[in-house]
């Protein structure tokens, strides 16, 4: 049980005691005033007071005259209909700041979920295309998910379900076959290469319709793996896997399952077979499909009346294989709000077939630029390689504005770390109903709620723990007596709560601002409060905070994929 926990339990037994009756008061009955000056933590008395036929507010009154003073709380008073309680730093700060020192990199983990078992599947791109920064809401999203449920004590399956076998595919090789028949492509260009076939592609068939059947054609030759397009599929699709995975590595994204959409094809097949004798997927058109439109969802076609197969046929084949492999307790489909109707019907149709385990469609709204949506088709998406390198470039501008004593090497380093902390902050930060209108120049800035910043505020506190003489250990709680001593001691309580929370309601974005607040509070704390100069106790204590503050900016920082740095 860690600091928080225990001075809400203490919270909790004055209260039972206070009120009686058989009255059992439960975490859930507490929560965080809206200002923090009035307390740390609020009680509210409507319902008690409904049951005890009294006034709210006489009802808290009559409460905070039974509960003194005592253990982690230094007052409490009422408020309206309320009972505030603040903490005393001293009981605090003595200890949040043992615990944070204790425990180090595991502070603010749990083990919540031992012995549970989560496949987060996430990464799904497509063979034969570019990694363009709409993809990294999904890849950055996906992997703190996994971050985060794994500092709760879960057994994580990182899972990627790669699609190599779409429409798109089968229009890039017949675009291959067709337009660039017996073209060598030398292999630093192969990427620009697919994406600009795929381009060209798509453009032919707007204005060649009847080529039309030609591609579908390949589509059924693929998906039947005969013919001559096989070969030139396979020698494309490994050059797409080796660019993923390049791409993924750099930005240490940790697949641990790799399913491909063309192996399920047979197991898929098969599935459909069983789900006809049974009377699941039924014949409409020359089309089959299984009708949800009694849960309001319409019809769930699975194969087209040509006979190729859907995604959402796949998607049963690789549900059922993910089963087989893992039997893993839930899976979490990392998914762009604009498939959320296609999960529905996907989790609708796994009941229909029996199957019990949770499922979870972890929704998030995409990527626009300024413009308008970006779009692979069209050709007007943003490349990670071109963004990242944008990126680096102008991080690298404002680290030598700042270092001009730096080497290359320092100033390059430096720039890539700023570049990850503005990449995944600005995509991390946002609530993930809401769209990102993603702006550069904004993601990069060393002021506000940026990545940066909070990577800026973590650099100054490691400059400011090199520069102090050797802390001295003892009793600190006793000289934190600040009113922004006190909000950082509770800010620090409480990061554990956030970590435990974005596991029950995947509202990562609450990192991001915890982080933020955080960081926000240290530097008016530290342009308010002497360190350094204080008196020798006053220094240590604030040494300690200060050490503390940096220890959960660099845990918090993790989870969101960012590593720190010493300087910035």
């Amino acid at each position: 049980m860690h600091t928080l926990q225990k001075a809400k339990q203490q919270i909790l037994q004055d209260l039972k005691r206070a009120i009686g009756g058989g009255f059992v008061p439960h975490l859930s009955d507490l929560s965080a005033p809206p200002d923090a000056k009035m307390g740390d933590v609020a009680f509210a008395c409507f319902t008690l007071a409904k049951k005890m036929k009294k006034n709210p507010a006489e009802l808290a009154q009559e409460i905070v005259a039974k509960i003194g003073a005592r253990g982690y709380v230094a007052s409490l008073r009422a408020t309206g209909p309320y009972v505030n309680f603040t903490f005393g730093n001293e009981a605090l700060g003595k200890d949040v700041l043992k615990e944070v020192a204790s425990l180090g990199e595991t502070y603010g983990t749990s083990d919540i979920g031992t012995g549970k078992r989560v496949m987060i599947e996430y990464a799904n791109l497509n063979t034969h295309k570019d990694v363009h920064i709409g993809h990294l809401r999904n890849l950055f999203v996906g992997q703190m998910t996994v971050n985060v449920f794994r500092a709760n004590g879960y057994h994580v399956i990182p899972t990627a379900y790669i699609n190599d076998l779409g429409a798109h595919v089968a229009k890039s090789v017949w675009a291959i076959m067709t337009l660039h028949k017996d073209e060598e492509v030398p292999k630093e260009k192969r990427i620009p290469f697919l994406r600009d076939v795929y381009i060209e592609a798509t453009r032919h068939l707007e204005d060649h319709p009847n080529a039309k059947e030609q591609v579908a054609e390949v589509f059924r030759h693929l998906e039947d793996q005969k013919g001559d397009e096989v070969a030139v599929w396979k020698k494309t699709r490994t050059w797409s896997i080796d660019y993923l995975k390049k791409v993924y590595k750099e930005l240490n994204i940790g697949i641990e399952e790799w399913y491909f959409e063309s192996d399920l094809i047979k197991k898929t097949k098969k599935e459909i077979e069983k789900l006809i004798k049974k009377g699941i997927v039924t014949q409409s058109e020359g089309a089959w499909i299984v009708d949800l439109r009694d849960q309001n969802l319409g019809v769930n076609l699975f194969v087209k009346s040509d006979g190729t197969l859907l995604y959402n046929a796949k998607d049963i084949g690789l549900a059922l294989k993910k089963e087989e492999d893992y039997h893993a307790l839930r899976s979490i489909y990392v998914v762009d709000a604009r498939q959320s109707h296609a999960m529905q019907q996907l989790f609708a149709t796994l009941k229909l077939m029996g199957f019990e385990k949770e499922l979870t469609h972890l929704s998030y709204d995409f990527v626009t630029l300024k413009d308008g949506a970006m779009s692979s088709r069209k050709g007007n998406d943003i490349r990670f390689e071109e963004f990242r390198d944008q990126m680096i470039e102008r991080a690298s501008v404002e680290t030598k504005k700042r270092h001009e004593d730096w080497k290359p090497k320092q100033v390059d380093q430096t720039a890539r770390a700023i570049t990850n902390a503005a990449m995944r902050f600005s995509m991390l930060k946002q609530d993930m109903e809401k769209p990102i209108v993603f702006d550069l120049e904004e993601s990069l800035v060393f002021e506000g709620y940026t990545g940066p910043y909070v990577l800026y505020t973590l650099a100054r506190i490691e400059s400011l723990l090199k520069k102090a003489p050797k802390r001295a250990t003892g009793r600190v709680g006793e000289y934190l007596k600040t009113s922004r001593e006190h909000e950082l001691l509770v800010l620090i309580a409480q990061y554990p709560d956030v970590v435990f929370d974005c596991v029950q309601t995947l509202e990562l974005s609450r990192i991001a601002q915890f982080l933020f607040d955080l960081s926000q509070t240290f530097a008016s704390f530290y342009s308010d409060a002497p360190i350094l100069k204080a008196e020798p106790e006053v220094m240590h204590a604030r040494l300690a905070l200060a050490e503390s503050v940096a220890r959960v900016l660099k845990n918090g920082l993790r989870l969101m994929g960012i590593e720190p740095v010493e300087e910035m």
